[in-house]
């Protein structure tokens, strides 16, 4: 059997996935890396579907905690480490036994019998590493753009393409990312990673586009040049009940006079201009397919497919008002609206079971930065007055408010929630203003529950100051590779492909958590 130096997991066909990038780049005695991964996926497919769990959910909703959560003060305490590493909060019981977590997360203490809680995620890259989290990519940080692999979403966009039966209703995107395209409404514009990649652009996301007002001008604690301040007008800490989402382009789209039009008129709320017909609207369409196909010789077939692809959705979103009803969260019941929160958080968890409902298949709501001064999750100041006056308070209301509404509304079961950051928090505190634990990723937890995920349980466990695992280290790959696989693909044989028809593995490694399921 060919050994190459690398990873050592081995596929059915006796080599590693490693082995086999490494061995399609060098020829392997005339056969190609494709003829490869299709003679390995013959022998793996059919045991693809026995493991528990398989092909279970048929959506997912990502909660993405951006900046990432301190684990010691929310869900692994250690009430008997020394000071400078327990913190200022106090542990209360769950309704699982044995299991405690923070005092700030009550409503949440009362559903964790649901979920399973993951206390040993781990990895090397104590960075905001969104694109480690979500993607396939080996490591991180990259520089180069060129380097990254496809973002979650696109490559379950791309692969429900690809499966029969698994498209959208007409006008609803599969793949859905709100309040807004990550980063973009704070000074930090470094942390690439939500990209294509090679799949190509026609399968970037669709972002939202947050359109409300903020109400408080002095909300929680947050920090600025080193002094305690207060975050001002973020809509994290309250937003006035006439806010709601729209959709925003996706940068695709911009890729012709017509492409533009039609999707200046969607975020106006897909209302066409006075004068402007539906039919209208189709012979412009059809006049411009004209051109196009005048000119489709000159294109490769691949990049063609991709621009009738978004030009369609372009259309369809005009043509079907279901994606900006979804988005509108105003049309929800006060009482359920309530519930959630008046919250840019809670609202976008609302607009993202209401895009589940309407037929989207994963919607990846992040908790982001916003401007100067917030700075989401990412807690180098003001740790303990962040945390229990706008953080924990929030994130207990709007999580369990969506499992609650999911469940009542016989979606859970079918749809698989995912609360997760990028990293945790250093074990002992800092001497700054408030407290302060600065990035740390060799321990950090996740809550998992729904679409085929077993509730009850707890995985994993950490040393008595929460700084690394001493059971069962999960790493996140190991979790992108159990949702592909409650979502039906098995990583060890689904490939996704390039623009020049190339084969890609989904991930690098990780392998499927059966606890989990």
């Amino acid at each position: 059997m060919l050994r190459l130096l690398g990873n050592r997991r081995e596929l059915c066909s006796g080599l590693t996935r490693r082995e086999l990038l490494e061995a399609g780049a060098l020829g392997l005695g005339g056969l190609s890396l494709d003829t490869l991964l299709r003679n390995d996926a013959a022998q793996a497919a059919p045991v693809a579907g026995t493991q528990a769990g398989f092909g279970k959910a048929k959506s997912c909703i990502v909660l993405f905690l951006y900046g990432a959560w301190s684990q010691q003060d929310t869900l692994d305490m250690k009430p008997d480490a020394p000071a400078d590493v327990r913190g200022e909060f106090s542990p209360i019981s769950t309704a699982l036994p044995g299991v405690q977590i923070c005092e700030h997360l009550p409503r949440l203490s009362r559903w964790l019998d649901r979920t399973t809680l993951v206390r040993s995620m781990t990895h090397q890259h104590p960075t905001h590493c969104v694109a480690y989290a979500l993607t396939g990519i080996p490591q991180n940080p990259l520089r180069d753009p060129r380097d990254y692999w496809p973002f979650l979403g696109s490559s379950l966009d791309y692969l429900w393409d690809r499966t029969p039966g698994q498209q959208a209703p007409r006008g609803m995107p599969r793949n859905m990312c709100l309040p807004w395209e990550l980063n973009s409404r704070s000074r930090n514009r470094s942390h690439r990673g939500l990209t294509p990649a090679w799949l190509g652009n026609q399968w970037e996301p669709i972002f939202g586009q947050f359109d409300g007002t903020a109400t408080r001008e002095a909300g929680h604690p947050s920090a600025d040049g080193g002094r305690a301040i207060r975050s001002r007008f973020d809509p994290h800490d309250g937003i006035t009940p006439e806010s709601t989402f729209r959709v925003m382009a996706p940068t695709v789209l911009e890729l012709s006079p017509m492409v533009k039009f039609a999707h200046k008129v969607a975020q106006t709320g897909l209302d066409l201009p006075q004068g402007v017909s539906i039919d209208r609207l189709n012979r412009r369409r059809s006049l411009l397919e004209q051109f196009d196909s005048s000119r489709r010789h000159l294109a490769d077939s691949r990049q063609a497919e991709g621009l009738d692809r978004f030009r369609q959705m372009a259309f369809d979103m005009l043509t079907s008002a279901d994606c900006s009803r979804a988005l509108d969260v105003t049309n929800e019941p006060t009482p359920t609206r309530e519930r959630y929160g008046y919250t840019l958080f809670g609202q976008a968890s609302l607009a993202a079971r209401r895009l589940i409902e309407a037929g989207s298949r994963i919607v990846t709501v992040y908790w982001d930065e916003f401007g100067p001064e917030n700075t989401g999750w990412d807690t180098h100041l003001n740790n303990f007055p962040r945390l229990k006056e706008g953080l924990c308070p929030t994130l207990d209301q709007v999580y369990t408010a969506l499992l609650e509404d999911l469940e009542q509304r016989g979606m859970l079961e079918e749809t698989a929630v995912l609360l997760i950051s990028e990293h945790g928090r250093t074990p002992r505190i800092g001497n700054k203003p408030g407290g302060s634990r600065e990035h740390w990723s060799y321990a950090y937890s996740g809550l998992f529950a729904g679409g085929g995920i077993r509730g009850g349980q707890v995985i994993g466990a950490t040393d008595p100051h929460a700084g690394y695992p001493i059971e069962r280290p999960l790493n996140p790959k190991d979790i992108l590779a159990t949702l592909y696989h409650l979502l039906g693909f098995n990583v060890e044989t689904t490939r996704t492909h390039d623009n020049l028809g190339r084969p890609h593995f989904l991930l690098p490694h990780g392998s499927v958590v059966p606890e989990m399921l």
